[in-house]
């Protein structure tokens, strides 16, 4: 990307610097008239940048506008989820939050990365941005295609008094993927449910995180539960971000 835009502003360089000297004639001596070839290549290569340009521009416009009302509408629809599993739960509305991870990536190189992030309407600015599918409650949950509900601050607190030995004699699945030292820096909200979501060829295609102070038998009750299966449908029908989404949030 770099090498295009250094070629862009050598060639826009020398046309221009064509263009202008033989308006001015110089130098003089009829030099210009032997260059015919060489004024036209320098007009057209201006003219195809600057419509190269104005085409770019009304592409980035019309993106810019996609983008807006993507986030709107992915904000829109955590902020109902959240405003569900606070009437069906009666958590504090300032203490719970929801996040939605979407799989990126291809074969070896595969992320789940946070596309959004609300409490009770508001911009989480404190989300963990990504990790692999396998890692954390929501990665395990991720992989085996399953909702894992936890009371995570018990669970860490338990972990932490038995030790590092311990923490390594566990299996995979037990330690929900985490080493000793991402164990001991995770966040610990009380308790937290990690829902896949399914792309429409049947593959999970990311993850919803509701965390808060909640116990498993309100994270695991049916009313949770289909608030996040209503959500996971939503979210399949806003599909992936749209193109440049990445970029505009400097990722």
């Amino acid at each position: 990307m770099i090498a295009l835009l250094l070629i862009r502003a050598v060639v826009m360089a020398t046309a221009g610097a064509v263009v202008t000297l033989a308006q001015l004639n110089l130098p003089g001596g009829g030099f210009w008239e032997k260059q015919v070839f060489l004024q036209w290549a320098s007009v057209l290569a201006l003219a195809v940048f600057v419509i190269y340009d104005a085409i770019r521009s009304v592409n980035l416009a019309i993106q810019a506008a996609r983008i807006r009302e993507y986030d709107n509408d992915m904000r829109a629809c955590l902020s109902a989820a959240i405003s569900a599993v606070i009437d069906a739960t009666g958590a504090p509305w300032d203490e719970l939050s929801i996040r939605y991870y979407g799989l990126r990536g291809v074969l070896f190189w595969r992320r789940l990365e946070l596309i959004a992030a609300v409490c009770a309407g508001a911009n989480l600015v404190d989300s963990q941005r990504s990790f692999s599918p396998g890692v954390g409650v929501a990665g395990q949950a991720f992989v085996q295609q399953v909702n894992i509900a936890i009371e995570w601050s018990d669970f860490v607190r338990s972990a932490t008094e038995a030790g590092p030995d311990a923490w390594a004699g566990r299996g995979e699945r037990e330690r929900y993927g985490l080493t000793w030292g991402q164990l001991r820096r995770s966040p610990q909200p009380d308790g937290l449910i990690a829902s896949p979501t399914f792309a429409l060829n049947g593959n999970p295609s990311g993850c919803i995180v509701v965390s808060g102070p909640l116990k498993v038998v309100d994270l695991a009750g049916d009313s949770v539960r289909r608030t996040l299966d209503e959500l996971a449908t939503v979210l399949d029908q806003l599909g992936s971000p749209p193109r440049g989404w990445w970029g505009s949030h400097g990722r």
